[in-house]
């Protein structure tokens, strides 16, 4: 059986005044499709990411070679960190520190699907980094259509 395609693009999302991340319902179904449905929410460089289908556990395999340093980002991912379900309504509560520490309660979100992870940029993180790539984007098409990228 094959891996089902997550979802792509950046999906618009709100974190309501409770904490809970109401999933678009692209993702809601693409989760249905995972045979491992854990969850595990924490805060990385100033992002909450949102870890799926084992992707938290197979990442800390990565640093195997580093035990110390394995401890301690599985710590550090613990300390924002935890795992959630998804709730009927398809929503899933972030933790409460993960929340205080990055001020998302009643904000708008946007949220992007890569290598098993859910990335959940704030607006003001989503504008100034989409404003950043499109100063460049230019040379970086034209780069890649040398290389016979179909734009």
């Amino acid at each position: 059986m094959t891996h089902p395609r997550p979802p792509r693009g950046f999906h618009s999302a709100k974190v309501d005044a409770a904490g809970r991340l109401k999933l678009p319902a692209r993702y809601q179904e693409y989760l249905k499709l995972l045979s491992d449905k854990t969850l595990f929410v924490t805060l990385f460089q100033g992002m909450a990411r949102i870890y799926t289908n084992g992707s938290w556990e197979r990442n800390l395999e990565k640093l195997s070679p580093n035990p110390e340093a394995k401890a301690r980002i599985a710590k550090f991912g613990d300390k924002f960190g935890c795992d959630v379900d998804v709730d009927p309504q398809g929503r899933i509560t972030l933790p409460q520190l993960l929340r205080k520490e990055l001020s998302l309660e009643d904000q708008p979100v946007q949220l992007r699907f890569y290598d098993d992870v859910i990335a959940v940029y704030s607006q003001a993180r989503y504008e100034a980094e989409l404003g950043q790539i499109e100063k460049t984007i230019g040379d970086d098409l034209s780069w890649a259509a040398g290389l016979g990228f179909n734009l």
